[in-house]
């Protein structure tokens, strides 16, 4: 008579539970330390010491991106938002796009340096002396600030031919114009 043994299932089980209990360890640990979960290496030993999910946010200076760094890093995720001689931030704006689609003049333009709530951006279009403005609300996305698309019927240009455009965003803490651009109203 031929005895066979099987391997009970349970051990068999356990067996891989621990596999992939392992190897989801592993994948946690490599992610976690490659950045994947957003913390800084500063902000992991922190939590680590801690025993919190909590980042640090003492002596910070906000980038360009709208993140955080420490003092010590200044510099490694790009250069800190400049200040005017009050305090205010200065914002810097950039024109995407200004451009003239049938009847409408479109324009779009965003805050390249800073993220923030409750901006608003005027945009000022001047043809010697005369002049045409339109304000929008400044969207906050969480990531970036952009002006509200701003749609202008041609009919509401006193003239048509060559205007300088400028566009200007303030908030409670930040102000900031755009270079003037020559655009054509056709």
């Amino acid at each position: 008579m031929e005895i066979k043994k099987k391997a009970p299932k349970t051990i068999l089980i356990v067996v891989l539970v621990l596999v992939f209990a392992l190897a989801g360890g592993a994948s946690y640990w490599y992610l976690d330390t490659n950045g994947f979960f957003g913390r800084t290496d500063k902000q992991t030993e922190a939590n680590k010491n801690s025993g919190g999910d909590k980042t640090t946010t003492s002596n910070t200076t906000e980038t360009p991106a709208g993140n955080n760094i420490n003092d010590d890093n200044k510099g490694t995720e790009g250069p800190p938002v400049p200040v005017d001689e009050n305090g205010n931030k200065i914002a810097q704006i950039k024109i995407v796009d200004a451009s003239q689609y049938d009847d409408t003049f479109e324009v779009r333009a965003g805050v390249t340096n800073l993220t923030e709530e409750n901006g608003t951006c005027e945009f000022t279009f001047t043809k010697g002396s005369q002049t045409l403005s339109r304000t929008t609300d400044a969207i906050f996305s969480g990531t970036s600030v952009n002006c509200a698309t701003l749609d202008i019927p041609i009919v509401d240009f006193p003239a048509k031919g060559d205007w300088q455009m400028v566009v200007k965003y303030t908030s409670t803490t930040a102000s900031g114009s755009s270079d003037s651009q020559k655009i054509t109203i056709k």
